[in-house]
């Protein structure tokens, strides 16, 4: 809560200092023109600056899912654009897309050696599996996060290992 009054504060700021800038700046015409046409970016920048700032402050918990899930190699397009294949009714066309978005999730190619999968599928379990972040004290978000990667995480191992024999 004290977060988010901190960032609405920053914005407020960011508003005021951006009225106090563009006072000054055209205060005088000419020093007002001349930026406005070749340096916005500066006229601007107090207003920006501190708008990011207290966005930042407000929505840090959802920043801070989408750089743990951004970290983790999720990507929302691997996944809807398989499962919308997948619903096609070609099923030679649903199952290669289901392998390459399986290659996806364990952030390899299908050209890589078996070892380079087998090393990829351990070292992505060891960051998200529950139990290693249980102990870490994670939101209950992150947590289930967690488990569905981990859910996820399995099943392209294993059908990666049953195509490849």
């Amino acid at each position: 809560m004290l977060r988010k009054l901190f960032g609405f504060a920053f914005i407020i700021t960011g508003i005021v200092l951006e009225f106090m800038w563009l006072g000054f700046c055209f205060g005088s015409i000419i020093i007002g023109i001349l930026l406005l046409i070749f340096a916005p970016r500066i006229l601007f920048f107090p207003f920006n600056f501190f708008l990011l700032l207290g966005l930042r402050l407000i929505y840090a918990d959802a920043f801070k899912r989408f750089e743990e899930a951004s970290r983790a190699g999720y990507t929302r397009s691997s996944y809807s654009y398989s499962s919308f294949n997948a619903n096609s009714g070609n099923s030679y066309t649903s199952s290669v897309n289901k392998m390459d978005a399986y290659y996806a999730e364990l952030e390899c190619s299908p050209s890589d050696s078996f070892d380079v999968v087998k090393k990829n599928y351990r070292r992505l379990m060891k960051e998200h599996h529950y139990d290693s972040l249980v102990s870490k004290g994670l939101p209950k978000e992150m947590l289930e996060f967690s488990q569905e990667k981990t859910k996820r995480l399995n099943e392209a191992y294993a059908a990666i290992k049953e195509a490849r024999g």
